[in-house]
């Protein structure tokens, strides 16, 4: 599970191997085999000896701003991989197997996007017609992704962003007509986001971000060391490049628990800045998404819970990397 530090003033402490959650009247003993991360959301205190508990049980601790960002991370220092995985990764992301490998992430994606899509306008008889129309734009169009023959540059990378570009326009704009009114609009926006459902959105794909980097530390990948988003200072890019075929499974999500009507619109606060979401949808969406990563599905072929296909896909892909680099490190 996630343990989510939501509460201003919480302090998190080490006692006998485990870990303590105050308030300040109440204390909570959570034992380390049941965390798999700590989500710092509010103002805390975070004693030395949990800091180091938390490194030493491979629990990473990670620290998110008001908009679902996260601005800073805690884990162990030590990789669990050996150099030569590290070396091989820089190779393979400027090679010709690392080009192909993002592609096939993008073309992935669109694909989940458009059956979440066909699965969403069943329920949504009315507008079938029109939304099938425009379903099939977008599987138009991503028979027109590029194949990867030649190694990343920028040019390459330029033309792949330029063709994502159009097919998350369409798809965002398909989108929005599926929801109900008080939660369409008529752009992405990131940050800020100018409505509650991208900032919904925005806030849960911080989330799993911080999955995807961890299941990028755990196959032994550096997670700063991208392919498409390479040369981002200080940025995760190679979970950049991995996260994509799962972003439709947070779309889903959002979607499915605005259309049963259990998510308040008031739980969100407008300002000059942006729309934000506040405590209550915080830890409303934080819990779902938490649930959601861990019901079992069948993808590619394997039935296990949406979390551990991340992992597996972050396996695979350190093993692809080996397998694909050639040249003597």
């Amino acid at each position: 599970m996630q343990l989510v530090l939501d509460t201003y003033g919480l302090s998190l402490k080490s006692q006998q191997g485990v870990f303590v959650v105050s308030d300040g009247e109440k204390k909570h003993r959570i034992s380390t085999a049941r965390v798999e991360s700590v989500a710092v959301i509010s103002p805390c205190l975070i004693s030395s000896a949990a800091m180091e508990l938390a490194a030493k049980e491979g629990v990473p601790i990670f620290v998110f701003d008001q908009k679902g960002d996260v601005v800073a991370a805690l884990r162990s220092p030590y990789f669990e991989s050996l150099a030569t995985l590290r070396r091989k990764q820089v190779y393979f992301s400027d090679q010709l197997p690392g080009a192909q490998w993002v592609v096939d992430q993008f073309r992935l994606k669109t694909e989940f996007q458009i059956k979440l899509l066909q699965k969403i306008i069943k329920k949504r008889s009315s507008e079938i017609s029109k939304l099938n129309k425009e379903i099939q734009d977008l599987q138009d169009h991503l028979g027109m992704i590029m194949d990867a023959d030649q190694p990343p540059s920028p040019e390459w990378a330029s033309k792949l962003m330029g063709w994502e570009g159009a097919m998350a326009k369409k798809y965002w704009h398909t989108l929005s007509k599926i929801l109900p009114v008080p939660w369409q609009f008529t752009r992405r926006s990131r940050r800020p986001a100018r409505d509650a459902f991208n900032a919904t959105i925005n806030y849960m794909y911080a989330f799993l971000y911080s999955i995807v980097e961890q299941a990028l530390f755990g196959a032994g990948l550096d997670p700063h060391l991208g392919v498409l988003h390479a040369d981002e200072y200080d940025r995760p890019t190679l979970a950049y490049d991995l996260i994509e075929p799962f972003r439709p499974w947070v779309d889903e999500l959002v979607i499915n628990h605005i259309l049963q009507g259990v998510v308040a619109i008031e739980w969100y606060d407008v300002t000059a800045d942006g729309v934000f979401l506040n405590r209550p949808a915080k830890r409303y969406w934080i819990s779902a998404l938490n649930e959601w990563m861990a019901i079992p599905i069948r993808w590619q072929s394997r039935q296990m819970a949406r979390k551990a296909h991340i992992f597996r896909k972050a396996d695979e892909l350190a093993k692809h990397i080996r397998e694909s680099t050639k040249r003597p490190i």
